[in-house]
């Protein structure tokens, strides 16, 4: 099997990041190869979660179990898909109240060297950036950021989760 870690020391609190890695059914709105989600929620702490993922002209889907530990862990079993085995987890460890660090292992082999060959080149460049992409959105909802028209170049304060103003921004 092949595998691939990811790892990031993020500022962001562990409930923000989990939750937003969590809650798959919204991952089409900010993750561009992702296009469609379906979930089963099985209980509070067992869901079954189905991507679509679409990149260049390659479509394919796949399932799995994930196993939730709510702000500590999400464990991946493979349930359907181009694979002949997938297993991984995501762990989530605070380092204080404002900074965690996250991780994903994914292990991996697909179902036949004919779609290794066709879908790994995308599959790895997708499980390669997601880390950074759910950092990103993180940082998103965390200072819950405003988009400006940068022609008029004017101030504007950052706002946090919590509503305060922050250190000013200068768009040009």
């Amino acid at each position: 099997m092949k595998r691939i870690y990811k790892e990031e020391h993020i500022n962001i609190n562990v409930s923000t990041i989990f939750n937003l890695i969590n809650d798959i059914e919204k991952y089409p709105s900010y993750l561009p190869w992702w296009t469609k989600t379906e979930v089963e929620k099985l209980s509070n702490n067992i869901a079954i979660g189905k991507i679509y993922i679409s990149k260049s002209f390659i479509k394919w889907d796949f399932s799995t179990k994930n196993y939730i530990d709510e702000n500590k862990s999400i464990k991946l079993e493979f349930v359907d898909g181009p694979f002949d085995a997938l297993n991984g987890q995501w762990l989530f460890t605070p380092t204080d109240d404002y900074n965690t660090k996250v991780s994903l292992e994914i292990n991996y082999k697909f179902k036949s060297k004919i779609i290794e060959v066709s879908i790994e080149p995308i599959f790895t460049t997708i499980m390669n950036s997601i880390l950074q992409s759910f950092v990103q959105e993180a940082f998103k909802i965390k200072y819950n950021e405003i988009i400006v028209n940068n022609e008029l170049g004017r101030i504007e304060m950052s706002r946090l989760s919590n509503g305060r103003k922050t250190v000013p921004q200068i768009f040009i």
